[in-house]
């Protein structure tokens, strides 16, 4: 836990946070655009997640015009990567259920996928040639400080839930630490409403994708803040990557069902063959999840020890790491004091 960090407004938090994500993309966006494997083409879609599930929270630190420039070539790098992430869930599919493909559709998803690529490695090359993070540091005004435009500035006392205007929550004025105490809590319980509503018997495995976005937006702001909270962020961070994890193997069935549509080859026998095992694969995972959802986020225990945790030690150290410090010597300034409670499970 970084207590330096904590203590910065939330602009100057932003900023730093900001920067190290446009670092990682940077790398990756390299190592896509020379070899761009399934592997290379996941990184990339999660480092490209990250950087614009900040632009989107924080949205009201940056200009409009030069926010919605930064996003736009960042979601056609992302749709031109989901393309051929699309090709490789397919193929990954067809193994699974034990699908021998027939020669004309193995060369379909063969050429398929080497479209896909030349044209994501393609604009990948051209972002490179433009210095597209040296362009993004400009645009965004990642080199100074941010300031919060006058048109944009949030409600001065407004802590309500989270309904789309994301920027009435943030208050620039006040430390990172103080913000995430505040509205962490908030994106997670507003997280465990969206899984009460559809995590029930008799759900459309399809309707389940849209519990995902939800953790995954939750899941890139808690790393946000990750660095002015404990190691027990850790395991918060992992219970949320564990519950996306399953509902991403959901998704991927009917994703794949609908992309072999949009392809026009569900009607081959190998792909009717295909679409049995993912209906029924679907089903199964999905009756899994809600009893997984119910053992975990479901108990008011479980969900309310962590809302707890964010919303006390932003910035703060539990009394155990305070006890541990102070055993060893370490000067008083060195760790914040925390409340009573101790949170372990």
């Amino acid at each position: 836990m970084d207590t330096r960090l904590a203590q910065l407004p939330l602009s100057a938090y932003v900023r730093e946070q900001l920067l190290a994500r446009l670092v990682r993309l940077e790398e990756e966006w390299a190592r896509c655009a020379e070899h761009s494997g399934a592997d290379s083409v996941h990184d990339l879609r999660v480092a490209i997640r990250r950087l614009r599930e900040a632009l989107r929270l924080f949205k009201s630190l940056f200009p409009k015009q030069q926010r919605k420039q930064v996003r736009t070539e960042l979601s056609l790098n992302m749709s031109l990567a989901g393309r051929t992430r699309d090709i490789d869930i397919a193929r990954d599919s067809f193994a699974r259920a034990d699908v021998q493909l027939s020669p004309e559709l193995a060369l379909h998803l063969s050429n398929e996928r080497a479209v896909a690529e030349a044209a994501l490695r393609a604009s990948l090359s051209a972002g490179l040639r433009s210095g597209f993070g040296a362009r993004w540091r400009d645009t965004l005004r990642l080199n100074t400080e941010l300031p919060l435009h006058p048109e944009e500035v949030p409600e001065a006392n407004s802590s309500r839930a989270p309904r789309g205007k994301r920027r009435d929550l943030w208050h620039e004025t006040e430390t990172a630490a103080g913000n995430a105490r505040r509205v962490l809590p908030l994106l997670l319980e507003q997280f465990c409403k969206a899984g009460e509503r559809l995590a029930h018997d008799d759900v459309d495995p399809a309707t389940l994708h849209r519990l995902r976005l939800e953790g995954k937006h939750l899941r890139y702001t808690l790393e946000l803040f990750r660095p002015i909270y404990g190691r027990r962020m850790d395991d918060l961070i992992a219970a949320l990557k564990d519950t996306q994890t399953r509902l991403g193997d959901i998704t991927d069935s009917t994703a794949t069902t609908a992309w072999l549509k949009s392809q026009g080859i569900h009607h081959k026998p190998e792909a009717r063959q295909l679409q049995l095992f993912l209906q029924h694969r679907a089903q199964k995972l999905s009756a899994q999840f809600v009893e997984y959802w119910r053992e975990h986020w479901g108990l008011p225990a479980f969900r309310q020890q962590r809302i707890h945790y964010l919303a006390r030690f932003a910035g703060q150290a539990p009394p155990s790491a305070v006890k541990r410090a102070q055993t060893a010597g370490s000067p008083p300034e060195t760790v914040l004091a925390a409340p009573d409670e101790d949170l372990s499970a």
